[in-house]
């Protein structure tokens, strides 16, 4: 086909204004470069967060990128309040419940309260793609008991047995239920020792009478000093509970049961329920 001279400069023209249009592009983005790689990288950036986010990762304390873990509760009562960093409230609806919160890898706290008990605290770090286990401490911000007479014919048999209660010594050392651990007194500290590990659990000033494990537990003594008795958490990592069970004149204890002491305060016996 013929092409007339004005088609010609048309088709030129055409031609001369898209390579000017192309250039104009490319001096743009040569100009803009810096801005729009910034750009294109924010984006993707973002993409790759939200990939990881949904894959169960998170940023720790020190900006390096963890997996999400777990906090694992054993909560005996029904009926409990647990706030997570003092936020999230989950209560429990049965006894013996076990709670399980994904938690990112990082620094949490965890309070446990309930009506007529003291509340229980602990601070603790979540490992990457790691599992943090707790079984919190019950104890009654108001015990109660059962006095015993001398008209019981179980008195005499109990006040003697905590009169001439012993303490025990890394030779004689109270063992735990489950068989994990040792307890024991040495120069007024109460000293545990799991498996090839042994540590100071705490010395205090007043001479310490008694010491047990709490109810059933491996991880928790109790022991009396002066005007009172004491539970104590064997950890200390994060917050180390230390709770009054008793508050008296001059008690001494012993065991009672999996849920009870027998306490001698004065002349006045009494099984306490702890």
């Amino acid at each position: 086909m013929t092409k007339f001279p004005d088609q010609e400069n048309n088709m030129f023209m055409k031609n001369l204004l898209q390579n000017s249009r192309i250039d104009v592009i490319k001096n743009h983005l040569m100009r803009n470069k810096f801005i729009y790689l910034a750009v294109v990288s924010a984006f993707v950036l973002v993409i790759l967060i939200f990939i990881g986010y949904k894959k169960g990762y998170r940023f720790q304390e020190n900006f390096m990128i963890g997996k999400i873990g777990f906090l694992s509760m054993e909560v005996t009562l029904p009926q409990t309040n647990i706030f997570i960093d003092e936020s999230q409230k989950i209560v429990t609806s049965k006894e013996n419940e076990i709670i399980e919160v994904p938690l990112s890898p990082r620094r949490h706290s965890v309070i446990v309260s309930r009506d007529g008990y003291l509340p229980w605290k602990k601070d603790f770090s979540v490992p990457s793609d790691g599992i943090v286990n707790f079984s919190p401490i019950f104890v009654s911000n108001n015990p109660s008991g059962l006095i015993i007479t001398t008209k019981d014919p179980e008195f005499w048999k109990i006040r003697n047995k905590i009169i001439t209660d012993a303490l025990p010594t890394l030779k004689t050392p109270r063992i735990s239920k489950d068989g994990t651990t040792k307890l024991w007194i040495d120069n007024n500290a109460i000293i545990v020792k799991i498996a090839s590990s042994t540590k100071t659990v705490i010395q205090p000033n007043p001479a310490i009478k008694n010491l047990y494990f709490y109810k059933d537990r491996s991880d928790v003594v109790i022991f009396s000093v002066s005007n009172a008795i004491y539970a104590i958490e064997i950890n200390k990592e994060g917050t180390q509970n230390f709770l009054p069970v008793y508050k008296g004149v001059d008690p001494n204890f012993i065991e009672g049961g999996p849920n009870s002491i027998y306490v001698m305060d004065g002349e006045t016996l009494m099984q306490v329920v702890i």
